[in-house]
């Protein structure tokens, strides 16, 4: 898991050797929320919102549009699905970030009084690159799950019942 944080960290300023996603998802005891932060390579995020219709972003510039976030919301809402203890959820997107060649964008799902499961469909730009993989991370009260997901195997379920 750390090779991920890394290779996701490096720069992408050179064409990137590997396509991947990290999405990591932390339950809030407190506010009862599910907090998502999905970090992306700034130039895949580009590719995939050029392929669902949306030119001329210039994401991180000066003269960026000032519909990307909607853009960016629009675009992982049809990539990214969860279930949480069974049943559909939706979420709401709180913003973005530009992080050298990488873009956080981050998401919460509301009223989760308790996380038993949470099923995910991700097929994030698994349109874009044949080989791209999508990690899933889920931390509830410091117990750590993961789900590695890509274009054949595009969901899975994680359990925190005991």
């Amino acid at each position: 898991m750390v090779l991920l944080f890394f290779v996701l960290s490096a720069s992408a300023s050179l064409a990137h050797p590997y396509y991947v996603s990290i999405c990591q998802i932390e339950y809030n005891r407190e506010t009862h929320a599910l907090e998502i932060s999905l970090k992306v390579f700034a130039d895949d995020l580009l590719l995939g919102l050029e392929k669902a219709g949306h030119k001329e972003v210039f994401l991180g510039e000066e003269r960026e549009n000032p519909n990307t976030d909607s853009h960016i919301n629009e675009y992982v809402h049809s990539k990214l699905k969860f279930e949480v203890n069974g049943n559909p959820v939706e979420y709401k997107f709180i913003g973005k970030e530009l992080e050298d060649d990488v873009v956080w964008s981050y998401f919460e799902i509301s009223n989760v009084e308790e996380l038993k499961t949470i099923d995910v469909q991700c097929t994030l730009l698994t349109e874009i690159h044949e080989t791209q993989s999508n990690v899933i991370q889920v931390d509830k009260d410091k117990n750590i799950k993961n789900l590695l997901l890509g274009r054949r195997k595009t969901s899975g379920v994680l359990s925190f019942e005991d």
